[in-house]
Protein backbone atom coordinates (compact mmCIF):
# COMPACT_ATOMS: atom_id res chain seq x y z
CA UNK A 1 0.00 0.00 0.00
CA UNK A 2 1.37 3.40 -1.02
CA UNK A 3 0.49 6.58 0.89
CA UNK A 4 0.06 9.86 -0.99
CA UNK A 5 0.34 13.24 0.71
CA UNK A 6 -1.42 16.11 -1.08
CA UNK A 7 0.00 19.45 0.03
CA UNK A 8 -2.33 22.40 -0.33
CA UNK A 9 -5.12 19.84 -0.38
CA UNK A 10 -7.99 22.29 0.09
CA UNK A 11 -7.01 24.31 -2.99
CA UNK A 12 -8.56 24.32 -6.43
CA UNK A 13 -6.17 21.95 -8.22
CA UNK A 14 -5.74 19.54 -5.32
CA UNK A 15 -9.40 18.87 -4.55
CA UNK A 16 -9.90 16.56 -7.54
CA UNK A 17 -6.51 14.93 -6.98
CA UNK A 18 -7.70 13.96 -3.51
CA UNK A 19 -11.01 12.71 -4.87
CA UNK A 20 -9.49 10.59 -7.65
CA UNK A 21 -6.71 9.23 -5.43
CA UNK A 22 -9.16 8.11 -2.75
CA UNK A 23 -10.94 6.00 -5.37
CA UNK A 24 -7.77 3.94 -5.91
CA UNK A 25 -7.85 0.79 -3.77
CA UNK A 26 -4.06 0.54 -3.42
CA UNK A 27 -3.48 4.15 -2.40
CA UNK A 28 -4.03 5.77 1.00
CA UNK A 29 -4.40 9.55 0.90
CA UNK A 30 -3.58 12.27 3.43
CA UNK A 31 -4.23 15.97 2.93
CA UNK A 32 -2.09 18.81 4.29
CA UNK A 33 -2.98 22.45 4.80
CA UNK A 34 -2.82 25.03 7.58
CA UNK A 35 -6.42 24.31 8.57
CA UNK A 36 -8.36 21.08 8.33
CA UNK A 37 -11.56 21.57 6.29
CA UNK A 38 -14.85 20.41 7.84
CA UNK A 39 -15.55 16.78 7.11
CA UNK A 40 -12.05 16.04 5.83
CA UNK A 41 -10.62 12.54 6.12
CA UNK A 42 -7.00 11.86 7.04
CA UNK A 43 -5.37 15.26 7.38
CA UNK A 44 -2.24 17.04 8.60
CA UNK A 45 -2.44 20.62 9.83
CA UNK A 46 0.89 22.36 9.25
CA UNK A 47 2.30 25.68 8.06
CA UNK A 48 4.68 25.40 5.10
CA UNK A 49 6.50 28.51 6.31
CA UNK A 50 7.28 26.87 9.67
CA UNK A 51 10.04 24.35 8.96
CA UNK A 52 10.13 22.86 12.46
CA UNK A 53 6.35 22.46 12.66
CA UNK A 54 6.28 20.86 9.23
CA UNK A 55 9.01 18.37 10.09
CA UNK A 56 7.25 17.36 13.31
CA UNK A 57 3.98 16.92 11.43
CA UNK A 58 5.48 14.67 8.76
CA UNK A 59 7.43 12.64 11.33
CA UNK A 60 4.09 11.42 12.67
CA UNK A 61 3.34 9.85 9.25
CA UNK A 62 6.41 7.84 8.20
CA UNK A 63 4.19 5.77 5.90
CA UNK A 64 4.02 8.60 3.31
CA UNK A 65 5.74 7.57 0.08
CA UNK A 66 4.61 10.10 -2.55
CA UNK A 67 3.77 13.80 -2.45
CA UNK A 68 1.70 16.06 -4.70
CA UNK A 69 2.63 19.69 -4.12
CA UNK A 70 -0.25 22.00 -5.06
CA UNK A 71 0.35 24.94 -2.73
CA UNK A 72 1.26 28.48 -3.72
CA UNK A 73 1.69 31.80 -1.98
CA UNK A 74 -1.17 34.35 -2.26
CA UNK A 75 -1.12 36.28 -5.53
CA UNK A 76 -3.10 38.71 -7.63
CA UNK A 77 -3.42 39.03 -11.40
CA UNK A 78 -0.15 40.86 -12.05
CA UNK A 79 1.31 37.68 -13.55
CA UNK A 80 4.46 37.76 -11.42
CA UNK A 81 4.06 35.67 -8.28
CA UNK A 82 6.14 35.64 -5.09
CA UNK A 83 9.32 33.74 -5.95
CA UNK A 84 11.00 33.75 -2.49
CA UNK A 85 7.84 32.65 -0.67
CA UNK A 86 6.96 29.90 -3.13
CA UNK A 87 10.52 28.56 -3.15
CA UNK A 88 10.80 28.68 0.64
CA UNK A 89 7.61 26.66 1.14
CA UNK A 90 8.79 23.93 -1.21
CA UNK A 91 12.28 23.86 0.31
CA UNK A 92 10.80 23.43 3.79
CA UNK A 93 8.69 20.54 2.51
CA UNK A 94 11.65 18.81 0.86
CA UNK A 95 13.73 19.24 4.01
CA UNK A 96 10.95 17.69 6.10
CA UNK A 97 10.33 14.85 3.65
CA UNK A 98 13.98 13.85 3.48
CA UNK A 99 14.38 14.07 7.26
CA UNK A 100 11.12 12.40 8.32
CA UNK A 101 9.87 10.07 5.58
CA UNK A 102 12.03 6.93 5.26
CA UNK A 103 10.01 5.67 2.24
CA UNK A 104 9.83 8.99 0.37
CA UNK A 105 9.89 8.08 -3.34
CA UNK A 106 8.42 10.90 -5.45
CA UNK A 107 7.29 14.53 -5.40
CA UNK A 108 5.04 16.09 -8.02
CA UNK A 109 4.77 19.84 -8.65
CA UNK A 110 1.56 21.30 -10.11
CA UNK A 111 2.69 24.26 -12.22
CA UNK A 112 0.96 25.82 -15.23
CA UNK A 113 1.03 27.62 -18.55
CA UNK A 114 2.80 30.62 -17.07
CA UNK A 115 5.93 28.46 -17.50
CA UNK A 116 5.80 29.57 -21.17
CA UNK A 117 5.13 33.24 -20.37
CA UNK A 118 1.47 33.36 -21.39
CA UNK A 119 1.03 36.13 -18.80
CA UNK A 120 3.64 38.26 -20.59
CA UNK A 121 2.59 37.99 -24.23
CA UNK A 122 2.82 35.80 -27.33
CA UNK A 123 4.95 32.67 -27.16
CA UNK A 124 5.73 29.82 -29.55
CA UNK A 125 2.79 27.47 -29.96
CA UNK A 126 2.09 24.66 -29.48
CA UNK A 127 4.38 25.09 -26.47
CA UNK A 128 6.66 22.13 -25.78
CA UNK A 129 8.11 21.21 -22.43
CA UNK A 130 11.70 21.87 -23.54
CA UNK A 131 11.03 25.35 -24.98
CA UNK A 132 13.42 28.09 -23.80
CA UNK A 133 12.47 29.90 -20.61
CA UNK A 134 11.31 33.51 -20.65
CA UNK A 135 12.97 36.34 -18.73
CA UNK A 136 12.53 35.67 -14.99
CA UNK A 137 11.09 36.03 -12.40
CA UNK A 138 8.96 32.91 -12.54
CA UNK A 139 8.66 30.82 -9.39
CA UNK A 140 8.02 27.68 -11.45
CA UNK A 141 11.62 27.88 -12.66
CA UNK A 142 13.02 28.26 -9.14
CA UNK A 143 10.92 25.37 -7.83
CA UNK A 144 11.86 22.98 -10.62
CA UNK A 145 15.53 23.96 -10.36
CA UNK A 146 15.35 23.28 -6.62
CA UNK A 147 13.95 19.76 -6.99
CA UNK A 148 16.30 18.89 -9.86
CA UNK A 149 19.32 19.94 -7.79
CA UNK A 150 18.09 18.17 -4.66
CA UNK A 151 17.18 14.96 -6.49
CA UNK A 152 20.64 14.42 -8.01
CA UNK A 153 22.11 11.26 -6.54
CA UNK A 154 19.06 10.47 -4.43
CA UNK A 155 16.63 7.56 -4.67
CA UNK A 156 13.47 9.67 -4.96
CA UNK A 157 12.21 11.21 -8.22
CA UNK A 158 10.13 14.21 -9.26
CA UNK A 159 7.63 15.22 -11.93
CA UNK A 160 5.71 18.38 -12.83
CA UNK A 161 2.42 19.09 -14.60
CA UNK A 162 1.71 22.18 -16.68
CA UNK A 163 -2.05 22.63 -17.06
CA UNK A 164 -3.61 25.75 -18.51
CA UNK A 165 -6.58 27.50 -16.84
CA UNK A 166 -7.91 24.71 -14.63
CA UNK A 167 -11.73 24.61 -14.76
CA UNK A 168 -13.96 22.93 -12.21
CA UNK A 169 -17.34 23.28 -10.52
CA UNK A 170 -16.02 24.77 -7.29
CA UNK A 171 -18.63 26.90 -5.49
CA UNK A 172 -17.03 29.67 -3.46
CA UNK A 173 -13.88 29.91 -5.60
CA UNK A 174 -14.45 33.08 -7.56
CA UNK A 175 -11.23 32.76 -9.59
CA UNK A 176 -12.98 30.44 -12.00
CA UNK A 177 -13.70 30.96 -15.68
CA UNK A 178 -17.18 29.40 -15.81
CA UNK A 179 -18.63 30.97 -12.66
CA UNK A 180 -17.23 34.39 -13.61
CA UNK A 181 -18.68 34.23 -17.12
CA UNK A 182 -21.95 32.92 -15.68
CA UNK A 183 -22.23 35.85 -13.29
CA UNK A 184 -21.48 38.29 -16.12
CA UNK A 185 -24.13 36.61 -18.28
CA UNK A 186 -26.73 36.77 -15.50
CA UNK A 187 -26.07 40.47 -15.02
CA UNK A 188 -26.36 41.07 -18.79
CA UNK A 189 -29.71 39.26 -18.84
CA UNK A 190 -30.98 41.15 -15.80
CA UNK A 191 -30.11 44.47 -17.43
CA UNK A 192 -31.52 43.48 -20.83
CA UNK A 193 -28.24 43.86 -22.72
CA UNK A 194 -26.55 41.41 -25.11
CA UNK A 195 -23.80 39.06 -24.03
CA UNK A 196 -20.98 41.18 -25.42
CA UNK A 197 -17.41 39.88 -25.45
CA UNK A 198 -15.49 42.23 -23.12
CA UNK A 199 -11.98 41.05 -23.99
CA UNK A 200 -9.46 42.45 -26.43
CA UNK A 201 -10.40 42.27 -30.12
CA UNK A 202 -7.49 39.95 -30.93
CA UNK A 203 -8.52 37.55 -28.19
CA UNK A 204 -11.83 37.02 -30.02
CA UNK A 205 -10.13 35.04 -32.80
CA UNK A 206 -6.99 33.66 -31.08
CA UNK A 207 -6.75 29.98 -30.20
CA UNK A 208 -7.19 29.10 -26.52
CA UNK A 209 -7.16 25.97 -24.37
CA UNK A 210 -8.18 24.91 -20.87
CA UNK A 211 -7.69 21.96 -18.52
CA UNK A 212 -10.61 20.23 -16.82
CA UNK A 213 -9.75 19.64 -13.15
CA UNK A 214 -10.50 15.92 -13.13
CA UNK A 215 -8.34 15.42 -16.22
CA UNK A 216 -5.52 17.24 -14.45
CA UNK A 217 -5.96 14.95 -11.43
CA UNK A 218 -5.74 11.89 -13.66
CA UNK A 219 -2.60 13.27 -15.29
CA UNK A 220 -0.99 14.07 -11.95
CA UNK A 221 -1.70 10.60 -10.55
CA UNK A 222 -0.31 9.04 -13.74
CA UNK A 223 2.94 10.99 -13.32
CA UNK A 224 3.19 10.21 -9.62
CA UNK A 225 2.95 6.46 -10.22
CA UNK A 226 4.37 5.73 -13.70
CA UNK A 227 8.18 5.31 -13.73
CA UNK A 228 8.26 6.55 -17.34
CA UNK A 229 7.25 10.01 -16.11
CA UNK A 230 10.01 10.30 -13.53
CA UNK A 231 12.16 13.44 -13.55
CA UNK A 232 10.16 15.10 -16.31
CA UNK A 233 7.53 17.79 -16.80
CA UNK A 234 4.42 17.34 -18.95
CA UNK A 235 1.75 19.63 -20.36
CA UNK A 236 -1.74 18.49 -19.31
CA UNK A 237 -4.58 20.16 -21.20
CA UNK A 238 -7.92 18.98 -22.56
CA UNK A 239 -6.22 18.25 -25.88
CA UNK A 240 -8.37 20.50 -28.05
CA UNK A 241 -8.59 24.25 -28.66
CA UNK A 242 -11.27 26.86 -29.26
CA UNK A 243 -11.72 30.44 -30.39
CA UNK A 244 -13.96 32.73 -28.36
CA UNK A 245 -15.64 33.85 -31.61
CA UNK A 246 -16.94 30.27 -31.96
CA UNK A 247 -17.51 29.41 -28.31
CA UNK A 248 -19.15 32.73 -27.30
CA UNK A 249 -22.43 32.13 -29.23
CA UNK A 250 -22.53 28.60 -27.75
CA UNK A 251 -22.19 30.08 -24.24
CA UNK A 252 -24.75 32.80 -24.96
CA UNK A 253 -27.24 30.09 -25.91
CA UNK A 254 -26.50 28.18 -22.68
CA UNK A 255 -27.05 31.37 -20.68
CA UNK A 256 -30.28 32.21 -22.54
CA UNK A 257 -28.95 35.44 -24.03
CA UNK A 258 -28.57 37.02 -27.45
CA UNK A 259 -24.92 36.88 -28.46
CA UNK A 260 -23.30 40.30 -28.58
CA UNK A 261 -20.13 41.41 -30.26
CA UNK A 262 -16.60 42.24 -29.17
CA UNK A 263 -16.79 45.33 -26.96
CA UNK A 264 -13.56 45.72 -25.01
CA UNK A 265 -14.06 46.94 -21.46
CA UNK A 266 -12.36 46.64 -18.12
CA UNK A 267 -14.44 44.18 -16.12
CA UNK A 268 -13.32 45.46 -12.68
CA UNK A 269 -14.41 48.95 -13.77
CA UNK A 270 -17.72 48.09 -15.43
CA UNK A 271 -18.75 45.49 -12.83
CA UNK A 272 -17.83 47.68 -9.84
CA UNK A 273 -21.44 48.86 -9.32
CA UNK A 274 -23.23 45.62 -10.24
CA UNK A 275 -23.52 44.01 -6.81
CA UNK A 276 -27.10 45.31 -6.31
CA UNK A 277 -28.02 43.78 -9.67
CA UNK A 278 -26.57 40.45 -8.56
CA UNK A 279 -28.38 40.65 -5.22
CA UNK A 280 -31.69 41.08 -7.06
CA UNK A 281 -30.89 37.97 -9.16
CA UNK A 282 -29.79 36.12 -6.05
CA UNK A 283 -32.97 36.94 -4.13
CA UNK A 284 -35.26 35.97 -6.99
CA UNK A 285 -33.60 32.60 -7.62
CA UNK A 286 -32.48 31.77 -4.10
CA UNK A 287 -28.80 31.66 -5.06
CA UNK A 288 -26.29 30.77 -2.36
CA UNK A 289 -23.35 33.12 -2.78
CA UNK A 290 -22.60 36.84 -2.96
CA UNK A 291 -21.01 38.16 -6.14
CA UNK A 292 -17.51 38.32 -4.63
CA UNK A 293 -17.58 34.53 -4.17
CA UNK A 294 -18.81 33.83 -7.70
CA UNK A 295 -16.88 36.17 -10.01
CA UNK A 296 -13.34 37.50 -10.12
CA UNK A 297 -13.29 40.44 -12.51
CA UNK A 298 -9.50 41.00 -12.67
CA UNK A 299 -9.21 37.31 -13.59
CA UNK A 300 -11.77 37.88 -16.36
CA UNK A 301 -9.62 40.66 -17.78
CA UNK A 302 -6.67 38.27 -17.71
CA UNK A 303 -8.21 35.27 -19.49
CA UNK A 304 -10.21 37.38 -21.97
CA UNK A 305 -7.31 39.68 -22.71
CA UNK A 306 -4.84 37.31 -24.35
CA UNK A 307 -4.90 38.44 -27.97
CA UNK A 308 -2.51 35.70 -29.07
CA UNK A 309 -2.66 31.91 -29.34
CA UNK A 310 -2.40 29.97 -26.08
CA UNK A 311 -1.77 26.36 -26.98
CA UNK A 312 0.38 23.58 -25.48
CA UNK A 313 1.56 20.37 -27.13
CA UNK A 314 0.33 17.14 -25.56
CA UNK A 315 2.75 15.04 -27.62
CA UNK A 316 5.16 14.26 -24.78
CA UNK A 317 2.41 13.03 -22.45
CA UNK A 318 0.77 10.98 -25.20
CA UNK A 319 4.07 9.39 -26.22
CA UNK A 320 4.84 8.49 -22.59
CA UNK A 321 1.50 6.84 -21.83
CA UNK A 322 -1.15 9.39 -20.84
CA UNK A 323 -4.21 9.16 -23.08
CA UNK A 324 -6.80 11.27 -21.24
CA UNK A 325 -8.71 14.02 -23.07
CA UNK A 326 -11.81 16.20 -22.60
CA UNK A 327 -14.14 17.86 -25.11
CA UNK A 328 -13.89 21.49 -23.98
CA UNK A 329 -17.24 22.56 -25.43
CA UNK A 330 -19.05 19.74 -23.63
CA UNK A 331 -17.09 20.59 -20.47
CA UNK A 332 -18.24 24.24 -20.54
CA UNK A 333 -21.88 23.14 -20.93
CA UNK A 334 -21.53 20.55 -18.16
CA UNK A 335 -19.96 23.02 -15.74
CA UNK A 336 -22.59 25.70 -16.38
CA UNK A 337 -25.22 23.13 -15.40
CA UNK A 338 -23.09 22.09 -12.43
CA UNK A 339 -23.05 25.65 -11.09
CA UNK A 340 -26.80 25.90 -11.58
CA UNK A 341 -27.38 22.64 -9.74
CA UNK A 342 -25.20 23.95 -6.90
CA UNK A 343 -27.37 27.08 -6.56
CA UNK A 344 -24.57 29.40 -7.66
CA UNK A 345 -25.85 30.49 -11.11
CA UNK A 346 -29.49 31.14 -12.04
CA UNK A 347 -31.42 28.86 -14.38
CA UNK A 348 -31.53 29.61 -18.10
Amino acid sequence: METLLVVGASGAAATRVMERARAMPDLAVIGLSRHRPPGAGAWIEADLFDADDLQRALAAHPEITRIVYASRAPHGESGVEDVPANTRMLRNLLDAAEASLPRFAHIHLIHGGKWYGLHIGPFRTPAREDDPRHMPPNFYYDQQDLVVARQAGRAWSWSASRPNFVLDVAPGRARNMVSTLGAYAAICRELGVPFDFPGRPGAWTALHEVTEATLLADGVLWMVRDPRAANRAFNITNGDAFRWCDLWPFLADRFGLPCGRPRPMSMPHWMADKEPVWEAIRARHGLRLPLAEVANWPFADFFLGMDYDVLSSMTAARATGFTGFVDSWAMFARQVEGYRAAGVLPPA
